[in-house]
Order: C-alpha cells, then sequence, then structure tokens
C-alpha cells in the first residue's frame, strides 16, 4: 500500500546528473586548490633543502596527510557549510594576494593555509574543520620564519645560552671569562685563553627549537588532554631548548679546556641529534606527568559520589 502523501522518486537520470555536478565541482575546487599552492610549495622546497632548521619539512607535509587520512571517517559528509569559513576565507585570500605581489615568502604559505583552512570550514563546516586543523596545524612548523624574527629572537637566546654555559662550567669548576656571547676558559681575566667559543647566531640554538616545537607539536597531538595543557606541551620545548644548547655549550667547553679543540669540534658538530633524542624523553615525561594529572582530577568526583 503506497500512503498518498509520500514524496515521489528523484528520476535516475537527475541523480546522475547531480552526482557528476558535484564530482565536477570538487575536481574544480581541487584543481584550483592544486594551482595555488604548486607555486608555494616549490618555494618550501627550495628552502627545505637550504635551510637545516626546516629539514624536516617534507617529512612534516607528509605526516600531516597521513593524520587527515587517518581521520577521513571523522569528516562524514560536507553537507553542513558554516558562514564563519566566510570571515576567515576572504581576509585570508586577501592576505595570500598582498603576499604575491610582495614576494614574501613566509605570508604566501600562511596565508594560503588559512585559505585552505577557510574553505574547510565554510564548505564542511565546523566538525570538518575542527578534524583538519589540527593535522593541517602541522604545516605552521615548516614555513620559513621573517629574517627580522629570526634574527630579533636569536639574540636573546645567544645571550641566555651563553650566560646559562659559563653557569654551569663555572660550576664544574672550569675557569670562564664572559663578555656578552664570547666565552673564554682562562686562569685569571688577564691571562691567555685556554680555550674560547663565540656564540654566533647559528649556535643560538633557534635551529633546535624549530625542529623540537613540530615534535612538541606532534606528541601533544597525540595527547588526550585539555587544550590549554596541549599548548603547554608545546611551549615546554622553548627551555628545554634553552637547557639542551646550554648543556651543549657547557659540553664544548669542557671539551676544548681538558682535552684538545679538535674534540670541541666534534661535540660542537655531532652532539645536537643526542641532545634531541633527550628533549624527547624530557616532553614525553612531560605527557606522562600531564595525564597523571588529568586522571587524578577525573577520579576525585567519582571518590566523593
Amino acid at each position: 500500500m503506497v500512503r498518498a502523501d509520500s514524496a515521489p522518486l528523484a528520476p535516475p537520470q537527475e541523480d546522475s546528473l547531480r552526482g557528476a555536478g558535484q564530482w565536477l565541482g570538487w575536481g574544480a575546487l581541487l584543481g584550483l586548490g592544486a594551482m595555488l599552492w604548486a607555486p608555494v610549495l616549490s618555494a618550501l622546497w627550495v628552502t627545505w633543502r637550504k635551510d637545516e632548521s626546516l629539514s624536516h619539512g617534507p617529512a612534516i607535509f607528509v605526516l600531516a596527510l597521513v593524520h587527515l587520512w587517518y581521520r577521513r571517517g571523522e569528516l562524514g559528509r560536507w553537507d553542513a557549510a558554516h558562514p564563519a569559513g566566510l570571515a576567515l576565507l576572504i581576509p585570508a585570500l586577501l592576505l595570500h594576494l598582498a603576499s604575491m605581489f610582495a614576494d614574501i615568502v613566509f605570508l604566501k604559505a600562511f596565508s594560503l593555509l588559512a585559505v585552505t583552512l577557510g574553505v574547510i570550514w565554510y564548505l564542511g563546516g565546523t566538525r570538518a574543520f575542527q578534524v583538519c586543523l589540527g593535522a593541517l596545524g602541522f604545516l605552521a612548523f615548516v614555513i620559513p620564519w621573517p629574517t627580522t624574527l629570526s634574527e630579533k629572537l636569536a639574540f636573546p637566546l645567544q645571550l641566555t645560552s651563553s650566560a646559562y654555559a659559563g653557569l654551569f662550567a663555572g660550576i664544574l669548576g672550569v675557569p670562564i671569562v664572559r663578555e656578552g656571547v664570547h666565552l673564554a676558559v682562562q686562569t685569571s681575566p688577564t691571562a691567555k685563553p685556554i680555550y674560547s667559543v663565540l656564540v654566533a647566531q647559528q649556535c643560538s640554538g633557534l635551529t633546535s627549537m624549530i625542529v623540537l616545537l613540530s615534535l612538541g607539536y606532534l606528541i601533544a597531538y597525540h595527547t588526550p588532554v585539555k587544550l590549554w595543557w596541549r599548548a603547554l606541551m608545546v611551549a615546554a620545548m622553548v627551555p628545554l631548548t634553552l637547557l639542551a644548547n646550554t648543556v651543549r655549550l657547557t659540553l664544548i667547553l669542557i671539551a676544548g679546556a681538558y682535552y684538545s679543540p679538535a674534540l670541541a669540534t666534534w661535540v660542537h658538530d655531532h652532539e645536537a641529534p643526542v641532545l634531541i633524542f633527550f628533549c624527547s624523553i624530557g616532553i614525553l615525561a612531560v605527557r606522562q606527568a600531564l595525564l597523571s594529572l588529568q586522571s587524578a582530577q577525573s577520579s576525585e568526583p567519582e571518590a566523593a559520589a
């Protein structure tokens, strides 16, 4: 028995035309996205190959795609568009056009990332935006920082690292004379230096910080805690970087003072991966502490009940 108020079925031809139109629309959107990203990725590829601090760029890019593929089931159907995405998309597009005109690599990549997120939010809705935001956030750590910002960050890091390296070496009994970013092993201020180190911008720890920030983001992304705790995990990489760079400089001073300049050079060239490994253990310890704290907080109401 057929109900009188039932809606008539759409003809199969109309369904096939609608499906073909959707595929054409998605194909055009993906093609436009590829056209926008191709020149930006080409410029980033050159930077990744030249800049040691961004040599992990290709791996992070692939990692972001893998995370999107892993969470593809959470995206669902894109039938819940949100107008807030348009509020992000329009200024991001204008910023991208301005960056193309001014030829600013940092703004090109950053604005295009914002454009991508705006399109996802506008067409896919809030849920799709939240799912993609975490994965695409990895790309923020493969974009080269502006030169002005790098210089302003590097000098305070140079001063801080050299100050603490001189302090640590002094505690260990190494006679250190420090003048700014110059560290010298001297028995007295007027004696000839036994060994000296100039903490240049390349030795400020900024390179390690960029790598460790991306590592901290990766670990925080996979830590089921509150958002501000995840942000704390990423921020914790800054003091860990300073500590690692201070230890590195201290070991270089000890090697140069008590053994040979050749050994100090070898330590300078080979100890960075080891220190990054220990920093990874440190952030994993922070992760475990936050998980334990969250577990304890969630068990308190149950005990009270």
